[in-house]
């Protein structure tokens, strides 16, 4: 059986630093077979993690990409910040008509992340937030 592939970056506190992230699962997600389409919405997943990362955790995100070639290949993501933490199951899911209403339209990343990913694992404490996130080829 092959190895997995992994890939770790920090990503910067700057403009457009979730880009790294993306190309890491480009990369990643290509070498172990992954589809275009499948990509796609790992990337969006991992798009909007490192945006609260680097929103909320006040300094160097941590992203890991791991590729397994099993069958169906598989990725797992893990997006660390070291932020204030806070209480997943706290977050209210949001409501489209309240969204639309609001003035706040923000507040949808977790949700369509968990829409997009087979698994999502939110583990947060003061100090360290981890979002670890896995897809299979062909899953949801």
């Amino acid at each position: 059986m092959a190895e997995a592939q992994r890939v770790r970056i920090l990503l910067p506190l700057q403009p457009q630093a979730e880009l790294m992230a993306t190309a890491a699962v480009e990369r990643v997600g290509r070498s172990i077979g992954f589809s275009r389409d499948t990509l796609a919405e790992v990337k969006l997943a991992v798009v909007e993690a490192c945006l609260n990362a680097l929103e909320y955790g006040g300094g160097q995100v941590e992203v890991e990409v791991v590729g397994f070639p099993e069958k169906p290949p598989r990725l797992e993501v893990v997006v660390v910040d070291h932020g204030p933490g806070f209480e997943p199951a706290t977050l209210p899911t949001p409501s489209l008509q309240a969204q639309l209403s609001g003035e706040r339209k923000r507040g949808w990343g977790l949700e369509l992340m968990r829409h997009l990913m087979d698994e999502v694992d939110i583990r947060s404490a003061p100090g360290c937030t981890r979002v670890r996130m896995t897809r299979r080829e062909g899953g949801r």
